[in-house]
């Protein structure tokens, strides 16, 4: 497709990333299919992130909100974008160069997928202390990446399922991915490396901090909405 600009709106959500969110919008402009617009939503920082964004001037529309989390982020994303498709990625991961390009020919295929994701590989940021690379969690090489940053879907398929749950603080894909798959929406995986997920210390203390009760409750959630939704035995 080369480098002429596709009809992708990606949107980064943002909380204190000034280290990071550079590299992850210039992974974006980057592609070899660059994206028709990339929205910054800042979910009031407290350090440099908003400025980091606004450097990259008219090439980044920067939005900022008071603190709601990173779901309500991307829904006020969405809400804001104006492009066919719909993409994101996390301000402290990156997108390999032709993860629009790849996504966007999958989209070619007939009967046509609604949702399409790639593959994952996690890497230890470079500030990580040898000492802590231990406790960085995840395996090792690609895997399946049922992850927002992975994904690529056309707008109408993201209005179809709903908006993220801005409740949700962590495990916060599972519940969106569960109406995606409620809905019967077709969904491709494609075998290529899309997106590659930063290990550091701030991502791993939080998946410390949850605790399994974090991700139980966003699991709670999906399967009381599966029974509240199922026909009544007759």
């Amino acid at each position: 497709m080369g480098n002429q600009a596709v009809p992708v709106s990606v949107i980064i959500p943002a909380y204190n990333a000034e280290s990071y969110v550079g590299e992850a919008i210039e992974s974006v402009l980057a592609q070899t299919s660059a994206p028709s617009e990339v929205i910054v939503v800042d979910d009031a920082s407290t350090d440099g992130t908003a400025a980091i964004a606004s450097s990259f001037g008219d090439r980044v529309q920067l939005i900022r909100q008071e603190r709601a989390g990173a779901n309500a982020a991307r829904n006020l994303g969405v809400l804001r974008s104006s492009s066919s498709y719909i993409s994101f990625l996390d301000a402290d991961d990156l997108w390999t160069k032709k993860k629009l390009e790849l996504q966007l020919e999958a989209f070619e295929a007939d009967p046509a997928p609604h949702i399409v994701f790639g593959f994952v590989e996690q890497f230890r940021s470079p500030e990580l202390d040898p000492d802590l690379v231990h406790i960085a969690e995840g395996a090792e090489g690609p895997m399946v990446g049922h992850h927002s940053g992975t994904m690529l879907l056309r707008r109408e398929v993201f209005d179809s399922i709903g908006p993220f749950d801005p409740t949700i603080r962590f495990g916060q894909f599972i519940d969106w991915f569960s109406r995606a798959i409620d809905g019967h929406f077709r969904i491709r995986v494609i075998e290529d490396i899309v997106m590659l997920r930063r290990l550091h210390l701030s991502n791993m203390g939080r998946q410390v901090d949850a605790g399994p009760d974090q991700y139980a409750k966003a699991l709670r959630l999906v399967l009381e909405r599966r029974k509240s939704t199922s026909p009544n035995p007759g």
